[in-house]
This record gives structure tokens, sequence and C-alpha cells, in this order.
């Protein structure tokens, strides 16, 4: 079995190609200008890491981006096919609209120019073919006319009989005479104008959502030798698996919930169903070919195999490069997968109703394939506490005791700036120098919100027990909550107290022994524990019984 592909793609010898049919067509090649902006995966939640996998076609990426593209067209009058070449090729074309323009209908043409495109486009019609003579070695060029689709096995028709171009091992490369007007080499999006259009030059902008885009916020902190401040800084990665470059384009991202409509089941089998039976989506536009057994069938024999297909050099791959968050490995095997690290200049935050986006200072480009990372957090010092906390409700122990710390996030504290949810390296200066405590998530946060950052540890000396005492009544019966504290050092601790519904029970709390604040409808007792020490809070359950309505 031989791969034809090589040598159509390396000898293919094309030459522009008249338009045919009665509406004129403009094509233009590329925008003047272009905006790309990212949107998280909705689904996603924040303590799950972004993945990117290059090597993986398959692999989509849940977020989305809009992409805005300025071009200048010069347009004939009356009805005109304008073809805007190089959109994304993940483009939603349902969301594409055209600013300062006035089209009848818009398509997104998914026929690339490829080796499929080609076979397709001159089913019937004739081509040269380019073979090396086995007899004497040398080069030949003959005429022959497709009599196959794509799909089957591709057989050519000859003034010396039927060839199957794939087995019979003399074919070096096809010769096409020109390019059919409907096939390009980018993705591309056409829209036709009204017959009513008065033609003439105008600048257009093209906005459309694309898929396979993404992002997410990674955080370095550093902790003080004490542990109540936190050095900040913040950077977000984005990534694009699109196969499209847009170069000097302005880069945004956005943060925040954004509310999108997702696809039902059926949608999303149907859509799963079109695109593996698309004969031209990226993962069928390459064709493989099974052989006869022989290949003239007018000369009724084995040609002997002297010269396979020719093939184009290996390019050059990028260096090797690490990402850590994504779990992948990016270089050696990768044509056109790597990483940008622009973090010279912070991005620029601006208010977009309840959502923020984040642009950078300069223009920048989304490569094909790709990922950036950019720093939108300048390393900033934050005063907060160390603090271990635990939730209790009605008498059990829903969360025992981790490490956290926390702040209050305003400009005193030293931040007062969103923080997009991410994930987040911590680290601690020691005597022994920079070393790391562990990797955690936290959730968006907006300004002059409480932060609480989960700080892994292993080695929590702590004990959370509940036990009761000689007081009850008739609906209620006293708890005496222990805390004690093995370290060899004080600690702060912070326990929330919350009434606990079991079924048709509702337990409630009331009369605590200690002083307790209300926080976000719960009681929190706060205190020190000293070194080998412990405290002790009691409390009072009441049992109510409460109705329970039947569906």
């Amino acid at each position: 079995m031989h791969r034809w592909l090589p040598a159509l793609a390396g000898l293919l010898a094309i030459f522009a190609a008249p338009a045919r049919g009665d509406t004129p067509i403009v094509v233009s090649q590329e925008a003047d200008d272009v905006a790309v902006t990212f949107y998280r995966e909705p689904g996603r939640h924040f303590d799950t890491a972004m993945e990117v996998d290059f090597d993986d076609p398959e692999q989509i990426l849940g977020g989305y981006a809009m992409i805005a593209e300025t071009r200048t067209v010069t347009i004939p009058p009356g009805e005109v096919t304008v073809r805007f070449e190089g959109v994304a090729s993940g483009i939603e074309p349902q969301s594409a609209i055209l600013l300062n323009g006035d089209l009848k209908e818009k398509n997104f043409d998914s026929r690339l120019l490829s080796q499929r495109g080609l076979i397709d486009a001159f089913y019937g019609q004739v081509v040269t073919i380019l073979y090396t003579d086995p007899a004497t070695g040398e080069r030949v060029s003959e005429p022959a006319t497709i009599m196959t689709f794509p799909d089957d096995a591709l057989v050519l028709k000859t003034a010396k009989g039927y060839v199957s171009a794939v087995c019979d091992g003399t074919i070096d490369t096809l010769l096409f005479p020109n390019v059919p007007k409907d096939l390009t080499a980018k993705p591309t999006l056409s829209m036709l104008t009204r017959p009513d259009n008065p033609g003439g030059s105008m600048t257009v902008t093209l906005v459309y959502l694309a898929m396979n885009f993404d992002w997410q916020a990674s955080y370095v902190g550093t902790f003080s030798p004490d542990g109540q401040s936190l050095k900040l800084a913040g950077w977000m990665t984005l990534a694009s698996k699109d196969r499209t470059t847009f170069d000097g384009a302005e880069v945004s991202a956005i943060a925040g919930q954004v509310s999108r409509a997702t696809m039902t089941e059926e949608e999303e089998e149907a859509f799963l169903e079109e695109r593996e039976n698309d004969p031209y989506g990226p993962d069928n536009i390459e064709l493989g070919y099974s052989c006869w057994p022989q290949g003239r069938t007018a000369v009724g024999q084995d040609w002997p195999v002297l010269f396979g297909p020719g093939s184009l050099p290996e390019k050059g791959k990028p260096i090797q490069v690490s990402y850590g968050y994504g779990g992948g490995y990016y270089g050696d095997d990768q044509d056109g997968a790597y990483i940008v690290v622009t973090g010279s200049r912070i991005a620029r935050r601006d208010d977009v109703g309840d959502l923020k986006l984040y642009t950078l200072p300069f223009r920048s480009g989304v490569p094909a394939q790709s990922l950036k990372q950019v720093r939108f957090l300048q390393e900033t010092e934050i005063e907060g506490e160390t603090i271990y906390l635990a939730e209790v409700s009605g008498d059990e122990i829903n969360r025992e005791f981790e490490l956290a710390y926390r702040f209050r996030n305003r400009k005193r504290s030293g931040l007062g700036e969103p923080m997009p949810g991410g994930q987040i390296a911590l680290f601690q200066m020691t005597q022994a120098g920079r070393q790391l405590v562990g990797e955690t998530n936290f959730s968006d946060k907006a300004v002059d919100e409480e932060v609480v950052i989960r700080i892994p540890d292993d080695d929590i000396f702590l004990d959370l027990d509940i036990d009761s005492t000689d007081k009850e009544g008739d609906d209620w019966e006293e708890k005496e909550l222990t805390v004690e504290n093995d370290f060899e050092w004080p600690v702060t601790v912070e326990i929330e107290f919350s009434d606990n519904l079991d079924y048709d029970r509702l337990y409630s709390l009331s009369g605590f022994s200690r002083r307790v604040a209300r926080k976000d409808g719960k009681y929190v007792w706060k205190a020190t524990i000293p070194a080998e020490g412990e405290a002790k809070i009691r409390y009072r359950v009441t049992e109510t019984e409460v109705p329970v309505f039947d569906e």
C-alpha cells in the first residue's frame, strides 16, 4: 500500500483558475486588524486545571473566543460573493455578524484545498500524471481522467488503460490545471450581497465566535517566615487548538461567569454525528486507499515498483518546552505546538458589567496550536492570617481542621483587585530558603470579598471531639466541643456551627458558653489554643419536628 498524499503535496502544480458562474467572487485574503477575546470553559470547575493535548486531534477545548476582524473590500455592484479567507477553523458560522455591510446570506466553506477537495472537484476531468518509465528510466507525462470519487480507490483512465494510482508504483504525482474557485487553503466564510448592492470600497468588521479556545488563571504565592503575609503574582494561560494563526492581534480574556446556552443531549449527538460524517472535517480530509492486486488493467501485468512516491523533507521542530499545569509535554513530537510567554508588561483590566476584561497592553500573535502566558497580577504583598478552620453541623463534624490563609481582598490588605479562580502554587521563605508548600485552588473572588486559600498539610495535630454533657430537656441536649492542640506552639482556630436538617427533624443550635459571632447565617467561634493545650465550648442542640411534603 502506498501513500499518495506526499507525492501530491510535493509536486503539485497549481495555477489561478478563472471564475465560473454568473455571480462575481471577491476574495478578502486577510484582515487589516483583528481582536481575539478568550472565554473560559463554562463547565470547568475552578479546581480543575485546563487540559491541552496537541497530540490528540479529538480533544476539543471547552472554551471559546470572540474574534473581530476589520477588512477592506472593493466589490462591483449587484449580487457578489465575498469570501473572507483565514477565519478561525472552529468558527460558528451562525454567530457571524458583519458590521457596516449589508449581506443576504453567509456560508462557511469547509472544502479546504486538500487531496480530498481536489479529487472531488476534478472528478470526470482531465489531469496530468507524471511517472517514470520502468523500461527506459525516463520521466513521462500523459493526460488522465479521474474516474472515481474521493471515497473510492483512486482510478485514472489513460490512453493505455485504467490505472490504480495508489498501487501502480510508477506514478510520482498528479498535476492539476487550476484551483477550483470553491477551494481554498484557508478556512473561509462566504457572504452574498443583495442584488441592489451599489458596489465600491468599504471597510467592514466581521465578528464571530469560534470554539476550541480556553484560558485559566494560575498564581504563585510565597509566605513570609511567620505565615502572616503572602506575596502573590498572577498569570493567565491562553490556549488555542485552532488551525488559524492571528498575527498582530489585540488579545484579551474575559473573567467571570458567562451564561451561555448549552446543547441538549440530542443536539450534541447530532453535532458529533455530523462532524464524524463530514468528509471535509479535519479528521476526514486526508485519504487512504487499499490496492488492487494488479496495476494497469489494460496491460495485464505487474509493473515493478522502481520508484516510490516522493516526500517533503521534515520541517524543523520547536524547542522542547515543559508546561506543568496542563499535564502535557509539548515539543519534540509536535509541529506547531508551542508556548509563548509575554510577562514583561501587565495586562490591563476593564469592567464589563459583572465581568472583567483583561487586555494585553501590546499587540501579540495568537499562533495556531499554541499556549500563551501573560502576567495579569503584579507581585504584591498581602496581609492576612494563617488559621485552622473546621465546621460542625448539630452534633456532627462536617469538616475536620484544615490549614488556610485568609484575607479580605481590599487595598488596605495589599490587593483590592479581582481574582479569577484557578490554581495556585504556594511557597514559604524558611531558613533553608524558598520551599514548596503545595498546590491548591480557589474560586473567583471579587474586590472586598473574603479570600480563603486552603493550604495542603498532612500534619495537622489538632483533635476535635463532641461529647454530651449531663444536661438535657424534653427536646434539647447540651454538647461540649473540645479542641486539643498537639503542636508545640499556639494556633488560631475558627469553627463554624450550623443547624442540621435530617429529613423531618431540625437540630438547631443555641446557648453557647463562649462568645460567638454571626457570619453568613452561621455561628462562628474563634479561639487561640495554647501549645499542647486545649479549649472547650458548650452549646445546646434543640430537636424540632418539621413537616415533610411528599411529591
